[in-house]
């Protein structure tokens, strides 16, 4: 509807002006409330038509962007294996607790395990001075969630070594070969900067990353977070697609744009004031058509209707 809309308004626009209304030139055939749809249509049509479709994308239709669900070996390959819980006791979470106290005052310990080993994590409690809400995460939606606060991680098998905040950078090398097994690498960067696909508009998500991407037929990526030990974003060629198709055209995150605050605002306030524009002067033209139609099919009074099958054929007729 919008790029049929967008065609017959391209098509009815005169550049030179050869339509007349009331005695004066117009580029637009039309006039009252159809003239501003017309006008409304020509700037942000492009914008309403790729808003509707990416916004029909957030549905799924089509399987050909949709990403492949994760095989085990690479549910497993920050893991290590299977979850094993036989290394934990009591004594050597009362340990973790007290290596955690060095830093600040735990409320909770997250349990994960990074490559077979069992470790902790802790976040810092919030202080009494800050607003809520708050939430708590597991291990795995901490990069997803951008989780912005002080951590520590510590072994559970050897608390004695003290806290740290992120693994060696060699051992997500063995994260990427366990994912993907026996399939080349295409290439591989270590990223302190955002990309086109990896990127956060509040810039919460862990740096640096390593992005591996794979020689598959379909062209996975992986970015491995070694501040957590995890698989922190997975994309084929289809949410590639899917990424530009639907975030771009439908939350305008464009590199170029978005960024850019508060001239990103300002784009999405005048391109919103554009589609209600385009809205608001086509709705109020259907609204009185279909009242002059309607008052042209129904009668004005009950009386008025025909009571007899012949008055009504003659009704009909007339």
């Amino acid at each position: 509807m919008c790029a049929l809309g967008i065609t017959i308004g391209v098509w009815r626009y005169s550049l030179a002006a050869r339509f007349r209304l009331r005695g004066v030139h117009s580029q637009s055939p039309y006039a009252g409330w159809m003239k501003w749809h017309h006008y409304a249509g020509l700037f942000f049509g492009f914008f309403a038509c790729t808003w509707a479709l990416s916004g029909a994308l957030s549905l799924d239709p089509f399987e050909f962007l949709e990403t492949s669900p994760p095989s085990r070996a690479m549910r497993e390959a920050a893991t290590g294996g299977p979850i094993d819980l036989t290394p934990l006791t009591v004594e050597r979470i009362h340990a973790v607790a007290d290596t955690v106290r060095r830093s600040f005052q735990p409320k909770e310990l997250d349990f994960f395990q990074f490559l077979g080993e069992p470790y902790f994590i802790a976040y810092a409690p919030p202080a009494p001075s800050e607003s809520a809400p708050w939430r708590n995460s597991d291990i795995a939606a901490a990069s997803a969630l951008n989780i912005d606060r002080q951590y520590v991680m510590v072994s559970a098998r050897h608390p004695e070594r003290g806290a740290f905040t992120s693994f060696e950078k060699e051992r997500m090398w063995d994260v990427a070969r366990a994912a993907m097994a026996n399939v080349p690498i295409a290439d591989s960067a270590w990223l302190g900067e955002y990309d086109a696909y990896y990127y956060s508009h509040t810039g919460m998500k862990p740096l640096p990353v390593l992005r591996v991407r794979y020689a598959d037929a379909r062209a996975t990526w992986l970015y491995l977070d070694p501040q957590r030990g995890v698989i922190a974003s997975r994309l084929e060629r289809a949410s590639r697609w899917n990424r530009w198709l639907y975030h771009g055209f439908h939350s305008l995150d464009f590199p170029f744009l978005y960024y850019k605050r508060p001239l990103w605002d300002f784009v999405v306030i005048a391109l919103s004031i554009g589609g209600v524009a385009i809205s608001v002067t086509s709705a109020l033209p259907a609204w009185r058509r279909l009242v002059r139609q309607s008052r042209r099919v129904l009668p004005h009074r009950v009386g008025s209707v025909p009571q007899t099958d012949e008055a009504l054929d003659r009704h009909i007729v007339k």
